[in-house]
């Protein structure tokens, strides 16, 4: 089972412990310590390109639905196949899986629509 939270909740949760977290930014969470950060596997490669990241930052609720078509299709790339990939293998050795994420909305993310790819297979 894969569920999405911010990494600053998933720290501060007792729910928490029982999940195996996975970070799914490509920047460094700000304010996190490192000590902690280390316990988390950090899978850039199912994150948003550079430059498909600075282009939704600038409105992301205006561009949320184009930002939706343009991951899909980096969610083709074999890089972030194989990031795929490596999730579904961790989720046969591990019941539930924490999606972790910076952003300060979640479902104005990355992170909903590499669940929904993670659930269509």
């Amino acid at each position: 089972m894969f569920k999405i939270f911010r990494i600053y909740d998933f720290i501060k949760d007792d729910e928490s412990s029982d999940f195996y977290g996975v970070f799914i930014d490509r920047l460094y969470p700000r304010g996190i310590k490192k000590e902690i950060f280390s316990s988390f596997l950090w899978l850039k490669s199912v994150t948003p390109s550079s430059e498909l990241r600075k282009w939704f930052h600038e409105d992301k609720e205006a561009k949320f639905s184009e930002f939706r078509l343009k991951f899909k299709t980096e969610l083709t790339t074999a890089e972030a196949k194989e990031g795929i990939k490596q999730l579904l293998n961790l989720a046969k050795t591990h019941d539930k899986i924490a999606l972790l994420t910076a952003a300060k909305d979640v479902n104005l993310s990355h992170a909903p629509i590499i669940l929904e790819a993670l659930n269509a297979r």
